[in-house]
């Protein structure tokens, strides 16, 4: 029987076997990279993983397997080859020497496992040790669930990379165990040296997940706020579990933010149109003029963009129209007053109005 990679208690019934390992964690895919060229920012360096020599005799457990994966967490970078061979799938797996009785009462998908009815409780009562078959985890996050699970406080590091702690969260997020995180919670977020991004990214999104998993409200709002006010398209979660009414609610607020403003648009080009707005009809008409100019230029015409918005966003959207050049032109019947004409009307920032670049975040409290 192979030897423990590593032992977090020498006397534990259950061994963990970690295959596939260290997979692309939070990818963003070719289209989102696509749709958020403009945008893209570097992202922090994980720090390297220090790999432990502990091991022991060999395990007398020879119980059954359990394979648990989390969906989205095994995606392939863009042009990265398939890993197939078996040497390399033997490099990439992880055997962890752990107490039935410390996993039991601190997660409940553990304590289903070893004391429900399946197949892992029948082995540990027959056998008296188990193997438990993980997939798909990062080996350094899970050692420090796991410890974190044990109550090794001295072995549990008071500070994580910014990707590390989301890594560990989604661990904390699988194994329903984010009540064990305890103290450390605080203390891995006061060290985050880490700020949310300004820019839409992929630590934006790994922020907006870290923020609704410790359910750090001001945080969360500041990150749906950018997130929203900055997408190109739909907000995708990365394979993180950010749950689907989050992002519904992203994604429907920022569609609808963008669809008032086309629609503010068209209705004020109409009614300059129609005579509506102007104090005359050389008013209207010069104004419905450059209004109808700005916004074929801008690509808000024809065709009218429709939800889901693609290639464009909000915040940008608002800047263009703030953008837009009123045009000057001499009336006599302001020429006392003014070289150039002078009304309700005769400038964009009067006909729109106050108009705020972004977009207010979701609040948390309305979502748990």
């Amino acid at each position: 029987m192979d030897r423990p990679t590593y032992i977090i208690d020498p006397d534990g019934e259950v061994i963990i076997e970690l295959r596939n390992a260290n997979p692309p964690f939070a990818v963003l895919d070719e289209d989102t990279i696509v749709n958020h060229v403009q945008n893209n920012v570097a992202e922090p360096i994980e720090e390297p993983v220090e790999e432990s020599s502990e091991t022991s005799s060999d395990s007398e457990s020879t119980g059954s397997e359990h394979s648990r994966t989390y969906g989205g967490q095994i995606k392939e970078t863009i042009g990265q080859k398939q890993r197939n061979s078996d040497e390399d799938l033997t490099e990439r797996r992880f055997r962890i020497q752990v107490s039935a009785k410390h996993l039991t009462l601190v997660s409940p998908v553990f304590k289903k496992m070893l004391t429900g009815g399946w197949k892992e409780n029948v082995a540990l009562l027959q056998k008296g040790s188990v193997e438990i078959i993980a997939e798909g985890w990062d080996i350094e996050a899970l050692l420090i669930l796991l410890r974190v699970m044990h109550c090794q406080h001295n072995h549990v590091p008071r500070k994580l990379s910014f990707e590390m702690l989301a890594k560990v969260t989604v661990l904390a997020d699988y194994y329903e165990c984010r009540d064990a995180m305890g103290v450390f919670t605080d203390i891995w977020i006061k060290a985050l040296e880490h700020k949310i991004p300004t820019t839409y990214s992929r630590g934006l999104i790994m922020w907006l997940w870290i923020s609704w998993f410790f359910q750090l409200s001001s945080l969360f709002q500041e990150a749906t706020s950018t997130a929203m006010s900055l997408s190109n398209g739909r907000i995708d979660n990365l394979g993180l579990p950010i749950p689907d009414k989050v992002l519904e609610s992203m994604n429907d607020c920022r569609e609808l933010c963008i669809d008032n403003i086309v629609i503010l648009l068209h209705e004020k080009q109409d009614a300059l149109l129609s005579g509506i707005q102007g104090c005359s009809f050389e008013c209207s008409s010069i104004m419905y003029g450059a209004l109808t100019k700005q916004i074929q230029s801008n690509r808000l015409l024809s065709p009218r963009p429709v939800a889901p918005f693609l290639r464009l966003n909000y915040k940008q959207l608002v800047q263009s129209l703030l953008s837009f050049q009123s045009p000057q032109w001499s009336s006599q019947a302001y020429s006392t007053v003014s070289p150039f004409h002078s009304c309700d009307y005769s400038s964009f920032e009067s006909i729109f109005g106050q108009l705020n670049d972004s977009i207010d975040g979701l609040q948390l409290d309305s979502l748990i």
